[in-house]
Protein backbone atom coordinates (compact mmCIF):
# COMPACT_ATOMS: atom_id res chain seq x y z
CA UNK A 1 0.00 0.00 0.00
CA UNK A 2 1.29 3.55 -0.97
CA UNK A 3 2.74 4.91 2.32
CA UNK A 4 1.67 8.50 0.74
CA UNK A 5 -1.83 7.91 0.64
CA UNK A 6 -1.60 6.00 4.58
CA UNK A 7 -0.06 8.60 5.85
CA UNK A 8 -2.91 11.69 4.48
CA UNK A 9 -5.55 9.39 5.70
CA UNK A 10 -4.10 8.85 8.59
CA UNK A 11 -3.58 12.44 9.12
CA UNK A 12 -7.19 13.24 8.40
CA UNK A 13 -8.41 10.81 10.27
CA UNK A 14 -6.45 11.63 13.37
CA UNK A 15 -7.65 14.89 13.52
CA UNK A 16 -11.11 14.38 12.27
CA UNK A 17 -12.90 11.44 13.09
CA UNK A 18 -15.68 10.83 15.80
CA UNK A 19 -15.24 8.92 18.63
CA UNK A 20 -17.12 5.59 16.73
CA UNK A 21 -13.37 6.65 14.18
CA UNK A 22 -15.73 7.80 11.53
CA UNK A 23 -14.33 10.86 9.48
CA UNK A 24 -16.83 13.04 7.46
CA UNK A 25 -15.71 14.23 4.55
CA UNK A 26 -17.11 17.28 2.37
CA UNK A 27 -17.19 15.15 -0.38
CA UNK A 28 -21.37 13.24 -0.48
CA UNK A 29 -20.48 9.83 0.41
CA UNK A 30 -17.13 9.61 1.01
CA UNK A 31 -16.16 9.03 4.39
CA UNK A 32 -12.90 7.27 5.96
CA UNK A 33 -12.45 5.37 8.92
CA UNK A 34 -10.01 5.21 11.49
CA UNK A 35 -9.50 2.42 14.37
CA UNK A 36 -7.04 2.12 17.15
CA UNK A 37 -8.00 -1.21 18.65
CA UNK A 38 -9.85 -4.30 17.35
CA UNK A 39 -13.36 -3.88 17.65
CA UNK A 40 -17.01 -6.04 18.46
CA UNK A 41 -19.66 -6.35 15.84
CA UNK A 42 -21.15 -3.61 13.27
CA UNK A 43 -24.06 -4.77 11.58
CA UNK A 44 -25.07 -2.17 8.70
CA UNK A 45 -26.95 -1.91 5.42
CA UNK A 46 -24.57 -0.14 3.04
CA UNK A 47 -25.53 1.90 0.09
CA UNK A 48 -23.65 0.44 -3.06
CA UNK A 49 -20.12 1.22 -1.80
CA UNK A 50 -16.17 0.66 -2.50
CA UNK A 51 -13.87 0.04 0.44
CA UNK A 52 -10.31 0.31 0.35
CA UNK A 53 -8.60 -0.89 3.42
CA UNK A 54 -4.78 1.11 3.90
CA UNK A 55 -3.57 -0.34 7.22
CA UNK A 56 -4.83 -3.47 9.44
CA UNK A 57 -7.76 -5.57 8.65
CA UNK A 58 -11.52 -6.48 8.66
CA UNK A 59 -13.65 -9.48 8.86
CA UNK A 60 -16.66 -9.18 7.07
CA UNK A 61 -19.23 -11.38 6.68
CA UNK A 62 -21.53 -9.96 3.35
CA UNK A 63 -24.59 -11.77 2.24
CA UNK A 64 -23.11 -15.67 2.61
CA UNK A 65 -19.64 -14.79 2.35
CA UNK A 66 -17.24 -14.89 5.12
CA UNK A 67 -14.06 -12.47 4.11
CA UNK A 68 -10.70 -11.04 5.46
CA UNK A 69 -9.82 -7.72 3.86
CA UNK A 70 -6.37 -6.75 4.98
CA UNK A 71 -3.99 -3.74 3.85
CA UNK A 72 -4.12 -3.17 -0.27
CA UNK A 73 -7.25 -4.92 -0.88
CA UNK A 74 -10.48 -3.51 -1.55
CA UNK A 75 -14.20 -4.49 -1.03
CA UNK A 76 -17.22 -3.29 -3.17
CA UNK A 77 -20.51 -3.72 -1.89
CA UNK A 78 -22.81 -3.91 -5.45
CA UNK A 79 -26.26 -3.73 -3.84
CA UNK A 80 -27.71 -2.60 -0.45
CA UNK A 81 -27.13 -5.60 1.20
CA UNK A 82 -26.72 -5.92 5.59
CA UNK A 83 -23.22 -6.54 6.34
CA UNK A 84 -21.82 -7.72 9.27
CA UNK A 85 -17.96 -6.64 10.27
CA UNK A 86 -15.40 -6.15 12.95
CA UNK A 87 -12.29 -4.49 12.98
CA UNK A 88 -9.94 -7.29 13.77
CA UNK A 89 -6.33 -5.91 13.57
CA UNK A 90 -5.85 -2.50 14.81
CA UNK A 91 -3.83 -0.68 17.72
CA UNK A 92 -2.63 2.72 18.47
CA UNK A 93 0.40 2.89 16.56
CA UNK A 94 -0.63 1.21 13.74
CA UNK A 95 -4.19 1.93 13.39
CA UNK A 96 -7.36 0.18 10.82
CA UNK A 97 -7.30 2.90 7.83
CA UNK A 98 -9.84 2.97 5.04
CA UNK A 99 -11.64 4.84 2.59
CA UNK A 100 -15.00 4.10 1.71
CA UNK A 101 -17.31 5.80 -1.09
CA UNK A 102 -20.63 5.23 -2.28
CA UNK A 103 -21.02 4.31 -5.79
CA UNK A 104 -23.21 6.58 -8.13
CA UNK A 105 -25.38 4.74 -10.59
CA UNK A 106 -25.61 7.52 -12.55
CA UNK A 107 -21.94 8.49 -13.06
CA UNK A 108 -21.21 4.21 -13.76
CA UNK A 109 -24.00 4.13 -16.56
CA UNK A 110 -22.51 7.30 -18.24
CA UNK A 111 -18.87 5.48 -18.29
CA UNK A 112 -20.15 2.76 -19.17
CA UNK A 113 -21.61 3.79 -22.19
CA UNK A 114 -18.34 5.78 -22.80
CA UNK A 115 -15.85 2.91 -22.21
CA UNK A 116 -17.94 0.50 -23.61
CA UNK A 117 -16.10 -1.81 -25.89
CA UNK A 118 -12.20 -0.60 -24.90
CA UNK A 119 -9.61 -3.03 -24.20
CA UNK A 120 -9.91 -4.78 -20.67
CA UNK A 121 -7.05 -4.62 -18.60
CA UNK A 122 -5.34 -8.36 -17.38
CA UNK A 123 -6.80 -8.86 -14.01
CA UNK A 124 -4.75 -8.15 -11.05
CA UNK A 125 -4.60 -10.60 -8.05
CA UNK A 126 -8.52 -10.77 -6.98
CA UNK A 127 -9.43 -7.39 -4.41
CA UNK A 128 -5.47 -5.58 -5.18
CA UNK A 129 -5.72 -1.90 -5.55
CA UNK A 130 -4.64 -0.99 -8.99
CA UNK A 131 -1.58 1.81 -9.50
CA UNK A 132 -4.57 4.12 -10.87
CA UNK A 133 -7.35 4.14 -8.75
CA UNK A 134 -4.98 4.44 -5.46
CA UNK A 135 -3.39 7.76 -7.51
CA UNK A 136 -6.77 9.10 -7.92
CA UNK A 137 -7.95 8.17 -4.16
CA UNK A 138 -4.53 9.96 -3.21
CA UNK A 139 -5.22 13.23 -5.40
CA UNK A 140 -8.70 13.97 -4.18
CA UNK A 141 -7.99 12.93 -0.02
CA UNK A 142 -5.18 15.28 -0.38
CA UNK A 143 -7.95 17.93 -1.61
CA UNK A 144 -10.29 17.63 1.47
CA UNK A 145 -8.72 20.28 3.74
CA UNK A 146 -8.33 22.49 0.88
CA UNK A 147 -11.89 23.38 0.24
CA UNK A 148 -11.33 25.79 -2.97
CA UNK A 149 -9.82 23.29 -4.92
CA UNK A 150 -11.78 20.48 -3.59
CA UNK A 151 -14.89 22.29 -5.10
CA UNK A 152 -13.25 22.73 -8.60
CA UNK A 153 -11.52 19.28 -8.91
CA UNK A 154 -13.84 17.26 -6.38
CA UNK A 155 -16.35 16.34 -9.35
CA UNK A 156 -14.11 14.83 -11.40
CA UNK A 157 -11.67 12.91 -9.18
CA UNK A 158 -15.02 10.98 -7.91
CA UNK A 159 -15.57 10.74 -11.37
CA UNK A 160 -12.11 9.02 -12.33
CA UNK A 161 -12.00 6.50 -9.29
CA UNK A 162 -15.66 5.49 -10.49
CA UNK A 163 -13.98 5.18 -13.87
CA UNK A 164 -11.22 2.72 -13.17
CA UNK A 165 -13.37 1.13 -10.76
CA UNK A 166 -15.19 -0.23 -13.77
CA UNK A 167 -11.78 -0.89 -15.66
CA UNK A 168 -10.65 -3.25 -13.26
CA UNK A 169 -11.42 -6.40 -12.03
CA UNK A 170 -14.68 -5.96 -9.82
CA UNK A 171 -16.14 -3.89 -12.79
CA UNK A 172 -18.98 -6.01 -14.04
CA UNK A 173 -20.16 -6.58 -10.51
CA UNK A 174 -20.49 -2.36 -10.64
CA UNK A 175 -21.20 -2.35 -14.10
CA UNK A 176 -24.70 -3.49 -13.42
CA UNK A 177 -25.26 -0.58 -10.88
CA UNK A 178 -25.85 1.89 -13.87
CA UNK A 179 -28.61 0.64 -15.95
CA UNK A 180 -31.86 2.46 -15.33
CA UNK A 181 -34.01 -0.08 -16.09
CA UNK A 182 -31.51 -2.93 -15.25
CA UNK A 183 -32.64 -4.89 -12.24
CA UNK A 184 -30.24 -3.58 -9.53
CA UNK A 185 -31.59 -0.15 -9.98
CA UNK A 186 -35.40 -1.31 -10.12
CA UNK A 187 -34.55 -3.50 -6.40
CA UNK A 188 -32.94 0.01 -5.20
CA UNK A 189 -35.85 2.13 -5.47
CA UNK A 190 -37.68 -0.18 -3.51
CA UNK A 191 -34.30 -0.31 -1.20
CA UNK A 192 -34.86 3.43 -1.21
CA UNK A 193 -38.65 3.32 -0.08
CA UNK A 194 -37.56 0.53 3.08
CA UNK A 195 -34.96 2.92 3.77
CA UNK A 196 -37.41 6.03 3.93
CA UNK A 197 -40.23 4.59 5.23
CA UNK A 198 -38.70 1.38 7.26
CA UNK A 199 -40.70 2.33 10.64
CA UNK A 200 -44.47 1.64 8.96
CA UNK A 201 -46.59 -0.95 7.77
CA UNK A 202 -45.08 -1.91 3.59
CA UNK A 203 -46.75 -4.29 2.16
CA UNK A 204 -45.09 -6.48 -1.06
CA UNK A 205 -47.43 -5.14 -3.38
CA UNK A 206 -46.58 -1.32 -2.42
CA UNK A 207 -42.75 -2.33 -2.73
CA UNK A 208 -42.91 -4.14 -6.18
CA UNK A 209 -44.93 -1.28 -7.72
CA UNK A 210 -42.17 1.33 -7.07
CA UNK A 211 -39.72 -1.17 -8.80
CA UNK A 212 -42.02 -1.74 -11.73
CA UNK A 213 -41.92 -5.65 -11.18
CA UNK A 214 -44.82 -8.27 -10.54
CA UNK A 215 -45.22 -9.64 -7.29
CA UNK A 216 -43.24 -12.70 -7.65
CA UNK A 217 -40.38 -11.52 -9.48
CA UNK A 218 -40.22 -8.84 -7.52
CA UNK A 219 -39.66 -11.57 -4.32
CA UNK A 220 -37.11 -13.12 -6.24
CA UNK A 221 -35.20 -10.42 -7.55
CA UNK A 222 -34.89 -8.62 -4.14
CA UNK A 223 -33.38 -11.76 -2.63
CA UNK A 224 -31.04 -12.26 -5.38
CA UNK A 225 -29.94 -8.83 -4.91
CA UNK A 226 -29.63 -8.19 -1.29
CA UNK A 227 -29.48 -11.79 0.09
CA UNK A 228 -32.55 -11.45 2.38
CA UNK A 229 -36.04 -11.27 1.82
CA UNK A 230 -37.80 -7.58 1.78
CA UNK A 231 -39.43 -8.27 5.77
CA UNK A 232 -35.81 -9.40 6.90
CA UNK A 233 -34.80 -6.17 5.41
CA UNK A 234 -37.46 -3.90 7.15
CA UNK A 235 -36.64 -6.05 10.19
CA UNK A 236 -32.82 -5.62 9.98
CA UNK A 237 -33.44 -1.33 9.14
CA UNK A 238 -35.11 -1.31 12.25
CA UNK A 239 -33.19 -2.95 14.30
CA UNK A 240 -30.39 -1.29 13.37
CA UNK A 241 -31.67 2.13 13.84
CA UNK A 242 -33.23 1.29 17.06
CA UNK A 243 -29.69 0.08 18.51
CA UNK A 244 -28.39 3.23 17.43
CA UNK A 245 -31.33 5.12 19.21
CA UNK A 246 -30.45 3.72 22.53
CA UNK A 247 -26.50 3.51 22.22
CA UNK A 248 -26.17 7.39 20.31
CA UNK A 249 -29.33 9.39 21.92
CA UNK A 250 -29.87 7.36 24.97
CA UNK A 251 -33.23 6.21 24.30
CA UNK A 252 -34.56 3.56 26.45
CA UNK A 253 -35.33 0.29 24.76
CA UNK A 254 -38.84 0.15 24.80
CA UNK A 255 -38.97 4.00 23.71
CA UNK A 256 -37.02 2.75 20.43
CA UNK A 257 -38.55 0.13 19.70
CA UNK A 258 -41.76 2.19 19.28
CA UNK A 259 -40.07 4.58 17.33
CA UNK A 260 -39.32 1.93 14.87
CA UNK A 261 -42.22 0.45 13.77
CA UNK A 262 -42.44 -2.49 16.75
CA UNK A 263 -45.80 -2.87 18.63
CA UNK A 264 -44.60 -5.78 20.86
CA UNK A 265 -41.60 -5.02 23.20
CA UNK A 266 -41.33 -8.69 23.89
CA UNK A 267 -40.73 -9.38 20.26
CA UNK A 268 -38.25 -6.43 19.69
CA UNK A 269 -36.57 -7.52 22.56
CA UNK A 270 -36.20 -11.40 21.16
CA UNK A 271 -35.38 -10.40 17.70
CA UNK A 272 -32.93 -7.13 18.80
CA UNK A 273 -31.25 -10.44 20.99
CA UNK A 274 -31.28 -12.88 17.53
CA UNK A 275 -29.70 -10.02 15.54
CA UNK A 276 -27.13 -8.63 18.12
CA UNK A 277 -26.46 -11.35 20.62
CA UNK A 278 -27.59 -9.84 23.66
CA UNK A 279 -30.96 -7.97 24.71
CA UNK A 280 -30.84 -4.74 24.65
CA UNK A 281 -30.22 -3.48 28.29
CA UNK A 282 -28.10 -5.83 28.09
CA UNK A 283 -26.13 -4.87 24.66
CA UNK A 284 -25.98 -0.92 26.27
CA UNK A 285 -24.72 -1.97 29.03
CA UNK A 286 -21.82 -4.23 27.30
CA UNK A 287 -20.90 -1.14 24.76
CA UNK A 288 -20.90 1.16 27.42
CA UNK A 289 -18.48 -0.59 29.64
CA UNK A 290 -15.80 -1.26 26.51
CA UNK A 291 -16.46 2.37 26.48
CA UNK A 292 -15.38 3.37 29.09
Amino acid sequence: MSDALRQVVNHYTRTHADAAGIAPTPVPGLFLVRGTAPGGLEHIIACPLVCLVLQGRKQVTLGNRDLSFASGDSMIVPAAMPTVSRISEASIARPYLSFALDLDPSVIAELDVVIDGAEQPVLEPPAVIDNHLRDAVLRLVRLLDRPASLAVLGTSLVREIHYWLLLGEQGEAIRRLGPPNGRVRRIARAVALLRRDYAQPLTIERLAREAGMSRSAFHQHFRAVTTVSPLQFQKQLRLIEARRLMLAEGKSASRAAFDVGYASVPQFTREYARMFGLPPVKDRKQVNDQTA
